[in-house]
């Protein structure tokens, strides 16, 4: 091992004090030792501070606690202090899947020959059953909407000193934003098939009251990267298609999503 790490996992955190415990957890008890865990809070008023506290010292994991400007800004204070080689995001209330998740990723990751690894994530249903989304991958589809679940996603810090880091204008959809500047640029991406994480349901990607906001962005999103004439003539047209099926779904979501911003 060298003295650098070979993953660096990042959670932003703010008031998550009734899931923080389940992440840290799973982090901790990884078989694969050779990470590191960067904790990002808000300035967090539960008890967030006092796991964090208990936590500290127990495994290689560092927080910081102060007023942020949302995920995206805390997450890119994290990749300021990123030593790992490839960059895993867990928020506060997911969870890497069994003990020898890190391990495993380790063998296929272990060449860097590629610049994104794409695993599919496992969702608790409200039966206690899981469900398995996995990456799309055709990736030309990440035009309309995002094709990765960001806590599958490993990804080889030199992208993000290629492109840059998260695009702090989106509150929601920055993930989405991330890579499709990074699939503009070229990154080679490989999928996998064996889910590596488990995702919460109280995340703000994950909660059906944000859905409209999140449209909103990622149709934003669109219209600030993609330069191609057809590929914009196809997001019209998908557009067109696809919001009264949302609409149906989201009696809420409104028209402005067609609006620039």
């Amino acid at each position: 091992m060298e003295n650098h790490p070979f993953f660096t996992i990042l959670t932003a955190s703010l008031n998550s004090g009734s899931t923080l415990r389940k992440t840290l957890e799973s982090i901790r008890n990884q078989s694969f030792h050779d990470l590191e865990h960067i904790v990002v809070d808000g300035g967090s008023s539960d008890q967030t501070l006092e796991i964090l506290k208990n936590y500290q010292n127990t495994y290689n994991m560092t927080w910081i606690s102060e007023p942020d400007k949302g995920i995206a800004d805390a997450l890119n204070k994290g990749l300021k202090l990123v030593m790992g080689r490839y960059v895993l995001v867990i928020q506060a209330d997911d969870a890497l899947l069994d003990n020898h998740t890190i391990r495993n990723v380790y063998s296929t990751l272990k060449t860097e020959a590629f610049d994104i690894i794409a695993f599919p994530v496992a969702w608790n249903t409200s039966s206690r059953a899981r469900t398995v989304s996995k990456p799309v991958r055709v990736l030309w589809w990440n035009r309309f909407r995002n094709i990765f679940p960001h806590q599958g996603i490993f990804v080889h810090r030199t992208v993000f000193d290629r492109i840059g880091r998260y695009n702090e204008r989106f509150s929601i959809s920055m993930d989405y934003d991330f890579f499709y500047r990074a699939l503009l640029s070229r990154c080679t991406v490989k999928f996998e098939t064996v889910p590596v994480a488990l995702i919460g349901r109280d995340g703000i990607s994950s909660n059906e009251k944000y859905w409209p906001h999140r449209l909103q962005e990622e149709f934003s999103i669109q219209d600030l990267n993609e330069k191609n004439p057809f590929w914009r003539v196809a997001q019209i047209i998908f557009r067109t298609l696809y919001l009264p099926y949302k609409t149906r779904l989201l009696p809420k979501l409104k028209c402005t999503i067609f609006k620039k911003r």
